[in-house]
């Protein structure tokens, strides 16, 4: 089925225009900032919710199996996903244990379960009250359900746990990955604007008058264009998914000036203290962010040295310096390719979750690695510091307006 032609407000820049028809594997892209608006997908209702019941069921097995099992000398230990959550907390490092469990636990397994709760009356022709802003609250959620991000973690941990002594994948190691691949195939398959055209658009008196009058203002959210009353329009919700309708994030130069700064601040410490404290028969050796890359890199795997270098050094680096960057271009009120930084800022919103790559090893390590006298792998100070400059900036990308960057464009134009 075609998404028919409406108008639409890009994320990217703000611009309102009228967005062409488009057929399955087709997209609509902003004329003025390239960024894609929407895609077609054929079935997209049908093959999303075959696809979620089926990652569902993938994931309960990933997480009810043994995910590893670790022998050395003789002793061995086996771990599920689970594990290292609990590890990390009776260690005492709860706020790096609830972000390990929320992003590789819990964040994939509401987010599919909500999916489930949308996609059934969807397919039913049902429009049950919860609907859109049930479907608007998955949306944010997802970039916290890292599932991939989580298994280079693993892959990483795999690969240092072999130059100790044997590993050996277990069944939801498998099942892991068979998530990994249906969860990505059930969010290409999605087509957002099919499931938030069959949602009702309530209207209440109130906006029945504000309809003849107002402000047009585009919901960031679901895209439904809105009128509100000049000078009372800041307080007004979306009446399709109840997101607030904001002309452009309130206070968001300021929120992201706070949250990049706290997060450059942890970023000297995260890379300056362990993140492991290895102990192999007595003898103990810490192990930063850098000398972990080193030991890979010397180790003739320079490969996956370099990858743990750009996840966990180099992308949060280019995070803050980018961000920093943008913000700045937007106080001088900067006109110089805004398309350019625009792709900037999309580049920075992706990257910002690979991050946790160095988080994830973390946790399979402490699980499996508690042989006692024999070998021990524990977390460092270093690793809280990281997580939380991850998380930072994270909430710094998200609570960032690239709108901003070309008001200044808009205000020489008129």
């Amino acid at each position: 089925m075609a998404t028919p032609a409406v108008q639409t407000e890009c994320e990217g820049c703000g611009l309102l225009q009228t967005a062409p028809v488009v057929g399955p594997g087709e997209s609509a892209h902003c004329g003025r900032c390239g960024q894609r608006l929407y895609h077609g997908v054929a079935d997209s209702i049908d093959r999303t919710l075959a696809l979620t019941i089926a990652a569902l069921i993938l994931l309960v097995i990933a997480n009810t199996f043994l995910f590893m099992v670790f022998e050395f000398k003789g002793r061995s230990e086996a771990n599920r996903i689970l594990t290292g959550v609990f590890g990390l907390w009776q260690l005492g490092y709860a706020p790096l244990s609830l972000l390990i469990g929320f992003a590789s636990i819990l964040a994939p397994a509401l987010h599919l379960t909500g999916m489930l709760f949308v996609l059934v009356p969807v397919k039913l022709g049902r429009n049950p009250g919860y609907l859109g802003p049930l479907f608007r609250w998955l949306g944010a959620l997802r970039p916290w359900s890292m599932l991939e991000v989580y298994l280079l973690g693993a892959f990483v941990a795999i690969v240092k746990l072999g130059q100790l002594a044997s590993v050996e994948l277990d069944l939801a190691f498998y099942a892991f990955l068979g998530l990994i691949l249906v969860s990505a195939a059930s969010h290409e398959s999605l087509d957002a604007r099919q499931v938030w055209s069959t949602i009702a658009v309530p209207r209440s008196p109130s906006q029945k008058d504000t309809a003849r009058g107002g402000a047009a203002r585009a919901c960031s959210t679901c895209g439904l264009i809105s009128r509100v009353p000049h000078g009372g329009g800041e307080g007004a919700r979306c009446p399709r998914c109840r997101g607030r309708l904001h002309s452009r994030k309130p206070h968001s130069l300021q929120r992201t000036w706070a949250l990049v700064l706290a997060a450059l601040l942890l970023y000297i410490p995260a890379n300056y203290y362990p993140v492991l404290i290895i102990e192999i028969l007595g003898e103990k050796e810490p192990n930063t962010i850098l000398s972990g890359v080193q030991e890979l890199v010397s180790s003739g795997m320079w490969e996956l040295g370099m990858l743990v270098f750009t996840a966990s050094i180099a992308v949060p680096m280019l995070k803050l310096i980018g961000l920093t960057y943008l913000m700045l271009s937007v106080h001088r009120r900067s006109r110089w390719k805004p398309r350019d930084r625009t792709h900037l800022y999309r580049l920075i919103e992706y990257i910002g979750r690979w991050s946790m790559i160095d988080m994830f090893m973390t946790s399979i390590l402490v699980a499996l690695v508690q042989l006692g006298a024999l070998a021990t792998i524990d977390p460092g100070i270093g690793a809280t510091c990281f997580g939380a400059v991850v998380v930072l900036t994270l909430f710094a990308a998200s609570g960032f307006d690239p709108r901003l960057m070309w008001d200044a464009l808009e205000e020489a134009d008129e």
